[in-house]
């Protein structure tokens, strides 16, 4: 193969290339198996990115997938005429040519304003009307005017308490009832409570179906020895009920719920008896994540991954908990 046979810029495969192994260098590689892959997609016949993502797999403890990119990368190398020496070096970045010193900028001066004359305002004056009080003349103490007053005042408050005294000895000699406090003829009729319907029958909702318990086994992997994995990385495991969602597939997948201090996760796991059995349900190309073959379907989720005989479907996770589950399931001894 000519070293020119790729469809993508040397340049750029380069700096993915290169992008990558920085990544993974950091221990993100998750991000440079992402980097990787876009590459290999636009690049696919650039040796260098399969011996990248080789070293990647190498680290995510998925061999099977490295030994395949690192063939892969020598067969390449082979035909494009490159040593192993050579795809398998840490790449250089591509230098960029410096760009041409600029010329200093002279600021320039802001235009002047022009000079703003405000108006004057003048408010006008009001003159406030003058208002007199009338005075009010009282007589002087101990003339003939006082003592009228005091007497018509008396008058006044004798005539009220006689009117009164008339007022209630004529509503005496009468049977008028003035007891304001009797209601007793002001009570009305108690109505019949009305009958209170009875309550609905409430139909309780069956509970999701328990999984049986060959579900569970498989070979070389089984449930206990995911659960064993997961608990030593200090995940808190706990099986839940049939997942919702699959449909077609020859397994049924069963709820997994994992807690850790860091986050959680919500798996939906599916066990087959033997490592060729996924492959009836499942495509499961080297170097990429697992798809349901056609007329199998799935619900919502963020990634799958696969190994040996167990296919895991994580619905959905928070903190650094997929890491570390995803970590002890490549990791997990039979």
């Amino acid at each position: 193969m000519d070293r020119g046979a790729t469809r993508g810029s040397p340049m750029l495969v380069e700096r993915k290339n290169a992008e990558a192994r920085r990544l993974a260098a950091r221990g993100r590689l998750r991000d440079a198996l992402n980097t990787l892959n876009e590459a290999i997609y636009t690049t696919p016949g650039y040796p260098h990115l399969y011996a990248t993502r080789a070293i990647v797999f190498d680290r995510l403890g998925m061999f099977p997938q490295a030994e395949a990119d690192r063939d892969r990368a020598l067969n390449l190398a082979r035909e494009g005429g490159y040593t192993e020496e050579e795809v398998f070096a840490d790449p250089e970045p591509p230098r960029e040519r410096p760009a041409a010193p600029r010329a200093p900028r002279t600021p320039r001066a802001p235009p002047a304003l022009p000079p703003v004359h405000l108006p004057r305002v003048s408010i006008p004056r009001v003159e406030m009307p003058h208002v007199q009080i009338p005075r009010v003349t009282l007589p002087p103490p101990g003339s003939r005017a006082e003592l009228m007053v005091v007497l018509t005042a008396i008058g006044g408050l004798a005539g009220v308490v006689l009117l009164l005294f008339l007022v209630g000895r004529a509503f005496s000699d009468s049977d008028v009832n003035l007891n304001l406090f009797d209601f007793q003829s002001f009570q009305a009729a108690t109505p019949a409570p009305e009958a209170t319907p009875a309550p609905a029958a409430v139909t309780a909702t069956p509970p999701p179906p328990t999984p049986p318990p060959e579900v569970f086994a498989g070979s070389p992997y089984s449930f206990a020895s995911l659960q064993n994995a997961w608990q030593g990385k200090g995940l808190t495991v706990a099986a839940g009920a049939v997942s919702g969602g699959f449909n077609g597939f020859k397994k049924p997948a069963f709820d997994v719920n994992l807690a850790h201090t860091g986050g959680n996760a919500a798996l939906s796991v599916l066990i087959y008896g033997s490592p060729d059995e996924p492959k009836e349900d499942w495509d499961l190309p080297s170097g990429s994540r697992p798809a349901p073959k056609e007329g199998r379907s799935l619900p919502g989720h963020e990634t799958i991954w696969w190994n040996s005989n167990v296919i895991v479907v994580v619905r959905n996770s928070s903190g650094d908990a997929n890491n570390t589950a995803l970590e002890a399931f490549l990791n997990a001894s039979p």
